[in-house]
């Protein structure tokens, strides 16, 4: 059985850390039909500053490659922090090579998607982790 994003009317908030405009927009477009609250972090330390500062979060997708703080970084601290430890994350890149999957994955992320980004396998992805609510 299909999960219906639908039914969700705005219960779930996202956290997207994405450095390139082009990609913030396609990304939040793709979400925000399915009515999911969707903040944008331009880099690592922008994302970690917004989970101590902001609402709660139930997802993060995480670019890998991002400046100042990339992806990895990124979820390393946020695995530190043990408030923080059970929000899914959700590695995004570009430069899928052979092994990088494994690499996110030990650095604490829960799964993994390669850019350019299919519409049915980030709403397959975010409904394995979503559903769990």
């Amino acid at each position: 059985m299909a999960f219906n994003f639908n039914n969700l009317s705005s219960k779930y908030n996202i956290i997207l850390a994405e450095d390139n405009p082009e990609h913030q927009k396609l990304i939040k477009k793709m979400l925000e039909k399915y009515n999911l609250n969707i903040d944008i972090a331009n880099n690592g330390k922008e994302l970690l500053s917004m989970l101590e500062h902001g609402p709660h979060y139930d997802l993060i997708l995480m670019d890998i490659q991002m400046p100042i703080m990339d992806g990895y970084r990124a979820t390393e601290e946020i695995r530190k922090k043990p408030r923080f430890s059970e929000i899914p994350i959700i590695g995004i890149t570009a430069f899928a090579m052979e092994g990088d999957e494994q690499i996110a994955i030990a650095k604490g992320m829960n799964d993994y998607i390669t850019k350019p980004i299919d519409k049915q396998i980030l709403y397959k992805t975010l409904s394995k982790y979503l559903l769990l609510k």
